[in-house]
């Protein structure tokens, strides 16, 4: 398998997880800034020029649409990501380097599928709180969310730690094959990222270096066999030969030149 096409899958895939966090944060923020901007027009009635009805729509539905495309890519990088270890644990022969980013894979879905059934109950909790308004149901209903809640976070926290644990273990192999140690620095950010997400930011960022860094194996000639070459000198009496360091004939026993 190629190391050229596994370092660029990587180095896109991680470039992508760069950039997309940074895209995603200023749309928020511009989406933030109009609706504050939004709201306060509409209070204050600034401006000597109407603001159109439609505008603040079109501007809301076009931010969407960016945080849509942006999900899109998002996916697109996680795809090229699990692609680039699979042909560099080919490559390396280390079957670890892809089926760590697997079990990741699977135990995010799995935990995802967990959390949603977690965060199904509580809103059927409180559609039955509503239809049951006493006092001593709406106590109940408080404790039940904040247990919930609790359990959402904390479930929450456990699949992000495993998930990060195999990143990191699959990357550690990773270093350890191709010799570019930024893989090491990345997969520990990555692992410490669950609590604060910035330094994870920053792992991705140590991820393309050591993507862009990978070099192929040195080569390494096969072995030969080594040629076995016997000096030997001959007897000027009677013709035998004789080991090269040999001082006298084994035949004859006269002294070898």
């Amino acid at each position: 398998m190629s190391l050229e096409s596994g370092r660029k899958l990587g180095l896109t895939a991680s470039l992508i997880n760069v950039i997309v966090p940074i895209v995603t944060v200023a749309l928020y923020g511009f989406f933030l800034f109009s609706l504050i901007s939004t709201i306060t027009n509409a209070i204050t009635g600034r401006g000597s020029t109407p603001i159109p009805s439609g505008l603040p729509f079109l501007s809301f539905g076009i931010i969407w649409i960016a945080l849509v495309a942006v999900g899109i890519i998002s996916f697109v990088g996680l795809i090229l990501f699990i692609v680039a270890m699979h042909q560099l644990s080919q490559y390396y022969n280390e079957p670890i380097i892809f089926r760590n980013i697997i079990y990741s894979l699977v135990i995010s879905i799995v935990g995802a599928v967990v959390l949603v059934a977690i965060l199904f109950a509580v809103i059927a909790a409180t559609l039955m709180n509503t239809v049951v308004s006493t006092p001593t149901a709406a106590s109940s209903f408080v404790s039940t969310f904040i247990i919930a809640l609790i359990v959402v976070i904390a479930v929450a926290i456990a699949i992000g730690v495993v998930s990060a644990l195999l990143y990191k273990r699959a990357f550690n192999k990773l270093a350890e094959k191709s010799g570019v140690h930024s893989f090491d620095t990345a997969g520990l950010l990555i692992l410490i990222g669950v609590f604060i997400p910035i330094v994870s930011w920053v792992g991705w960022i140590f991820a393309t270096s050591g993507f862009n860094a990978l070099k192929p194996k040195p080569y390494s000639p096969m072995p030969t066999a080594p040629t076995i070459t016997t000096q030997i000198k001959f007897c000027l009496n009677c013709g035998m030969a004789n080991n090269v360091n040999a001082a006298y004939c084994k035949n004859c026993g006269k002294q070898l030149p």
